[in-house]
């Protein structure tokens, strides 16, 4: 796995659910929960695609308040 092309793609995603929140779609709270989720459901067929989503899932929580993350 290419770590840098896999963090670049997890702040892009970060940028997506930002934009998301202010436009009044999901919270980015919420988009980080349903991207775990996701990636939990990933991981029962693709553990490698599993763990890309779970880090996208941790860079979109990271712009989180401390007390909103999981």
């Amino acid at each position: 796995m290419d770590r840098a092309l896999v963090c670049a793609h997890g702040k892009m995603v970060a940028l997506v659910a930002s934009v998301l929140q202010a436009s009044g779609v999901t919270t980015t709270d919420e988009f980080a929960r349903l991207l775990k989720v996701f990636a939990e459901t990933v991981g029962e067929t693709d553990e490698q695609e599993a763990e890309i989503l779970a880090l996208w899932s941790e860079t979109v929580a990271a712009l989180l308040p401390e007390h909103l993350r999981h």
